[in-house]
């Protein structure tokens, strides 16, 4: 450490010293314990989070005054010694974080914040424990003093969970549960839905609503009221593109309901906060159904990465009728009406299969029937001959509905030939074929004949 840093350190010490005293001598001891917070939320249990702090310090009145530590003789000399520095000095009572999230930030009000609040947390005394100082102060200092932050813009999921806690994609972006602050942002941004049972301290998300997609960048920090010329705000929203794909290899290879909400922008949760706030887009997203989550397990996360991959390829991309296939496969795994997703399976099937059974004659049922048969006859749990009348079926349920006929399509049968108790049941097998084909198609790596 150089004598600048010394000199800090002794300063900030007298002061801490200073003001525990006071408040010994004007109170004895503090109140400590659970307390109401209505700035963030604090996770109670894996789906409760409350806004109550477990451990908190339950401040005299004055001391989060703006100004109240300048009673303090010892902090005059508290700011000549961060004025003495050519970083530092440009960090007190000033503008400060990233370009275009700057904020104002009292240095007295930060000091109270880093290290005589979590003081008095940690001992529950008014007393100076020198091990305990040296942490915060060292954590304090190094964080105001930093030349970058890292920027996390994460997009929480919904409908989804894993055995892993973090899942590596090829191009940078990651799978991973949001931490307990991502967290409270997404429920403050309604981008998680609470379960029933909540209340205004308290609410319950699922266990499925607890990952998010994210990517990380580094970002120079800015002090003052005027960005340098050269500075770059961060880049914020980046990750669509990636969402899409990610909810879509998820719902090939998962199947599930899956869908990203909204994206969330803010400083990584273990640095010094120099940007303390988040920002968030208001857009619009669809709802997953937690009775059908996502489920990725570790056996699935090679072909996920893979599909993953697949699906950014530009022949892939410019494969009209497979996009169609797809979207409308992922549409029906968002429905929550059976008659809704049937027509969108449908529509899936004869998109991919039309083109592909190559049938100079016979009806679309005929043709998606047909190229099922053929695609499938392979997969070894498919009996060829069982996908061609499930499908054929399947037709037929969908020109009843389409054409507002009811049900003149029972008795239904699932895939393997047996009946089906309910529509549900046979969509279930549906979306599974249709799950297999287009994951076989991927599989090809080669453009589709026109």
């Amino acid at each position: 450490m150089n004598e600048r840093h010394d000199i800090r350190r002794a300063a900030v010490a007298a002061l801490v010293r200073a003001v525990l005293t006071h408040l010994a001598a004007s109170e004895g001891k503090p109140r400590t314990g659970r307390m109401i917070d209505n700035q963030r939320w604090w996770r109670h249990s894996q789906e409760t989070f409350l806004g109550i702090r477990p451990q908190a310090w339950d401040m005299p009145d004055d001391v989060p005054i703006v100004g109240w530590l300048d009673k303090f003789a010892e902090m005059a000399d508290v700011r000549q010694a961060y004025a003495a520095d050519s970083v530092l000095r440009d960090r007190v009572d000033t503008m400060i974080g990233a370009a275009g999230t700057r904020q104002a930030r009292n240095f007295d009000w930060l000091l109270v914040q880093h290290i005589i609040e979590p003081m008095v947390v940690a001992k529950a005394t008014y007393e100076f424990d020198e091990r305990v100082f040296d942490r915060l102060f060292e954590a304090f200092d190094r964080g105001l003093a930093s030349h970058q932050v890292h920027m996390v813009e994460f997009l929480p999921l919904n409908g989804f969970d894993s055995n892993k806690d973090v899942i590596l994609l090829p191009d940078g972006v990651v799978l991973r549960r949001m931490t307990d602050r991502q967290m409270g942002a997404a429920i403050d941004q309604l981008a998680v839905p609470r379960m029933v049972g909540g209340s205004v301290n308290s609410v319950r998300i699922s266990r499925f609503d607890q990952w998010a997609l994210t990517s990380a960048r580094t970002y120079p920090v800015v002090a003052g009221h005027t960005d340098p010329q050269a500075s770059t705000a961060p880049a914020f929203p980046t990750l669509d593109g990636s969402a899409r794909r990610v909810v879509t290899a998820l719902r090939l290879v998962c199947g599930g309901s899956v869908v990203t909400t909204r994206p969330i922008l803010a400083q990584a949760d273990d640095e010094f906060p120099i940007v303390p706030s988040y920002t968030a887009i208001h857009s619009a997203f669809d709802s997953a159904d937690n009775e059908r989550p996502t489920l990725l397990m570790t056996d699935g996360l090679d072909q996920f990465r893979a599909t993953y991959t697949a699906l950014g390829s530009p022949h892939v991309e410019a494969d009209r009728s497979l996009q169609v296939a797809i979207r409308r496969l992922v549409l029906a795994g968002s429905r929550n009406t059976d008659s809704d997703r049937l027509i969108d399976l449908s529509i899936s099937a004869e998109a991919l299969f039309i083109k592909r059974a190559n049938l100079p004659r016979g009806t679309k049922g005929d043709k998606i029937a047909a190229g099922a048969a053929n695609l499938l006859a392979a997969e070894a749990d498919l009996n060829a001959n069982n996908v061609e009348a499930f499908m054929k079926t399947l037709y037929q349920a969908r020109n009843a509905e389409i054409h507002g006929d009811g049900q003149p399509y029972a008795p239904l049968r699932l895939v393997s030939g047996s009946p089906a108790t309910s529509l549900r049941e046979m969509l279930d097998d549906a979306e599974r074929i249709m799950r297999r084909a287009v994951l076989l198609v991927l599989a090809t790596d080669a453009p589709i004949p026109s």
